[in-house]
């Protein structure tokens, strides 16, 4: 593949990360809470739950969203978020991925050298590189997608 090539599939990968827009994800929610049974609520709990499940579904690319939505709402049942984000999930892992190895392909993603793997693999600078690989991963993407206290409870339990 050419670094044109390259450049474009990276351009195309960044955009189909692109989420959907608050509006948007509201109408398909409301859509989905009116195909599906759920446990009565008062206007201010159901507006809370919206509000809370488009606050999350804005850090997923909108297509990944639509589908995931249109699946839930075959079911019974209103999803809990659990469900709603494992139907996501794996739709936009792919092109996380995908676009990940593409930026390491054009050094965009810092290596490591021999050197620094022999000299520094103690967990703290494997730490170090590894958040520095995160920061670029997800640079140029909404701080909606990872927020702060995601990363800090995934370096809690790492």
């Amino acid at each position: 593949m050419t670094t044109a090539q390259q450049n474009e599939v990276t351009r195309i990968l960044s955009l189909s990360l692109a989420p959907l827009s608050r509006v948007e994800i509201i109408r398909e929610l409301l859509k989905l809470k009116v195909k599906t049974n759920s446990r009565n609520m008062d206007a201010a709990s159901l507006e809370l739950q919206l509000e809370v499940y488009a606050d999350e579904l804005m850090g997923f690319p909108a297509d990944c969203v639509l589908q995931a939505l249109q699946d839930a709402g075959r079911q019974k049942w209103w999803p809990d978020w659990g469900t709603l984000e494992a139907l996501i999930t794996p739709l936009q892992g792919l092109r996380k991925r995908l676009l990940h190895d593409l930026k390491a392909r054009n050094n965009l993603i810092p290596g490591r050298s021999d050197r620094e793997r022999r000299y520094n693999n103690d967990p703290k600078t494997l730490g170090h590189f590894l958040n520095s690989l995160q920061k670029n991963f997800y640079e140029g993407h909404s701080e909606k997608m990872v927020s702060e206290e995601a990363m800090d409870k995934r370096q809690q339990k790492g």
